[in-house]
């Protein structure tokens, strides 16, 4: 009798840390991109435009455990404000056949909660925008070009952040509520797939 209740006792305490554990693991929602209709984004770049996506949320490679989209658009191509906000940062110094990571011409913009988005690869001397300009849906931000890691691929890197700080940002999940194509909810945009820009209605 005594050995079955030491057995049993050891059984309770195994299931109360394995609760404890479970209890301690960040919650999945994140995981979970959502209702397009309920986003504050439209696409980055110009109504009527449609470009394909070359890689977004994975578990492996560039964006490994990272909510971020590369669109593949030629040199020159314009890149749009998917929200309202304030440009706190712009970088256009670097040039197109700069690899070196950190190098990424682009400009990061601040939304009214806090978030931050960041449009990444711009060509040398392609930003047009400037430190405080407050940007509205659809302006024009700068052109694609291959600065930083993108010296062969010409792309438009689009991520948004929990905060501002990008030395300590959590990158979040998000969709666009004027992309027309393929749409996962478990991992957003799907590679490979083109996306066409249409008319993007007033946020939600």
């Amino acid at each position: 009798m005594g050995r079955w209740l030491l057995v049993l006792i050891v059984m309770a305490a195994a299931l109360s840390a394995c609760d404890e554990s479970e209890s301690s693991l960040p919650r999945l929602e994140f995981s979970q991109f959502g209702d397009p209709t309920d986003s504050p984004y439209c696409l980055p770049y110009p109504v009527g435009q449609t470009w394909t996506l070359n890689n977004s949320y994975s578990t492996e490679g560039s964006h490994r455990g990272r909510f971020a989209y590369d669109f593949f658009m030629p040199v020159g191509s314009e890149v749009t404000a998917a929200r309202n906000g304030k440009v706190t940062e712009t970088r256009g110094q670097y040039r197109d056949d700069d690899p070196a990571g950190g190098h990424e011409n682009g400009v990061f913009v601040l939304h009214e909660d806090g978030t931050m988005a960041a449009y990444l690869h711009f060509t040398e001397a392609g930003v047009h925008v400037e430190v405080g300009d407050e940007v509205v849906t659809g302006e024009v931000l700068g052109l694609v070009g291959t600065s930083g890691t993108s010296p062969t691929n010409p792309h438009l890197h689009f991520e948004v952040w929990e905060q501002q700080n990008p030395q300590w940002y959590q990158s979040l999940p998000g969709n666009f509520r004027n992309a027309v194509g393929p749409l996962d909810l478990s991992n957003g945009l799907v590679t490979d797939a083109a996306y066409e820009a249409v008319d993007c209605p007033p946020a939600p």
